[in-house]
């Protein structure tokens, strides 16, 4: 990152309004990349509407829709390709299958068809879930080349993405007098400000905090991967670069990474809960019985990022417990009335800038 390298870059970025968009296209934008975004229509409400990063074109549109893609990768002459428009949760997915597997799958499938097209791309990363592992319900860490499998619709989506990613990678990418590098990034929850998605942990106790509720909180002991969204695409980054600077060698940084907590990300969802509620002056909160409904998921999901570590040199910068106190120190800051452009762009160089 010190050498400049996103300055002037020609980048596309799908799903560039969604959480993790948003935050990519911040960092993007500090880092002096020259970004075109897709995505659908913004949501009223969203983080990105708030934010207002500075991307040199928006794209507006369905990613399913082949030619748009192919259009706008045609016109934009992007040099790197950021793939996350996706359907992005697990929860409510078998109420929606058809839809998911339509964005998810034939949406990958556009990016890649137009940019076996292209002759200006030379990398891209898709970025997937560690729900694409064969769920084995123990407490092994999964690595790269562990067994693909789901049964669910979601899940099922990212294990298409993954073949997809390899099917072109193998049959057209390294075969092309001007050859692509591809990888996937496979990460596990992340945290951040800027999720409004309440039905999800984090965003519900943050918002029950801040605005003086008391959130409940089901199932206190189970455990779950936690990590920092700036640290997940702070890999990303790195994994993007990796693959520009030697697109030429199509086999060298190919293929598969994961990007999961550091031990101390693996923690249960009570320990969590009291960690926030610290950042709210040991704000009360209420331990319910039940349990959520919606498909089974692995009782602890650990992800071995040691081929991040190795190959790219990336590592969390942030524990979970900073990574709280982060985002509660801007959703603080966002409820007394600061800007939130201001306070992202803050966060952002502050991470940038950790050795």
């Amino acid at each position: 990152m010190k050498d400049c390298f996103w300055e002037e870059r020609k980048v596309l970025l799908t799903g560039h309004t969604g959480f993790k968009g948003t935050w990519m296209t911040l960092m993007l934008e500090y880092l002096g990349a020259k970004v075109c975004g897709y995505s659908l229509p913004i949501e009223p409400n969203s983080f990105y509407k708030s934010v207002r990063p500075h991307v040199v074109k928006c794209v507006e549109a369905d990613i399913a829709d082949q030619n748009i893609v192919a259009n706008t990768i045609n016109d934009y002459k992007p040099e790197i390709v950021f793939h996350f428009a996706a359907h992005s949760s697990l929860q409510g997915s078998m109420e929606i299958p058809a839809y998911i597997l339509k964005t998810n799958l034939l949406g990958t499938l556009n990016i890649l068809e137009a940019a076996r097209h292209s002759d200006t791309v030379s990398a891209i990363v898709v970025v997937t879930s560690d729900k694409c592992y064969l769920n084995f319900n123990t407490n092994g860490a999964y690595k790269e080349e562990s067994v693909l499998w789901a049964t669910d619709p979601y899940s099922s989506s990212k294990v298409g993405q993954e073949l997809l990613s390899a099917c072109y990678r193998d049959t057209f990418f390294q075969n092309k007098d001007y050859p692509i590098a591809i990888a996937t990034a496979r990460a596990s929850n992340v945290v951040g400000p800027g999720d409004y998605n309440y039905t999800r942990l984090f965003p519900h106790i943050f918002d029950c905090f801040v605005n003086g509720r008391i959130p409940e909180i089901r199932n206190p002991h189970a455990i779950r991967p936690w990590q920092y969204v700036l640290d997940v695409l702070y890999g990303y980054l790195l994994l993007a670069e990796r693959l520009y600077r030697n697109a030429d060698k199509t086999t060298e940084y190919n293929g598969a990474y994961n990007f999961g907590p550091s031990d101390d990300g693996y923690v249960d969802v009570e320990y969590v809960t009291k960690v926030v509620s610290r950042c709210f002056e040991n704000a009360p909160y209420k331990i319910i019985s039940g349990q959520d409904h919606i498909p089974k998921e692995t009782k602890v999901l650990m992800l071995d990022s040691t081929k991040a570590q190795k190959s790219l040199n990336w590592y969390p910068k942030y524990s979970i417990e900073k990574a709280l106190e982060e985002t509660a120190k801007f959703i603080r800051a966002e409820k007394r009335g600061f800007d939130r452009y201001d306070l992202a762009r803050t966060m952002v160089s502050d991470y940038l800038k950790m050795e």
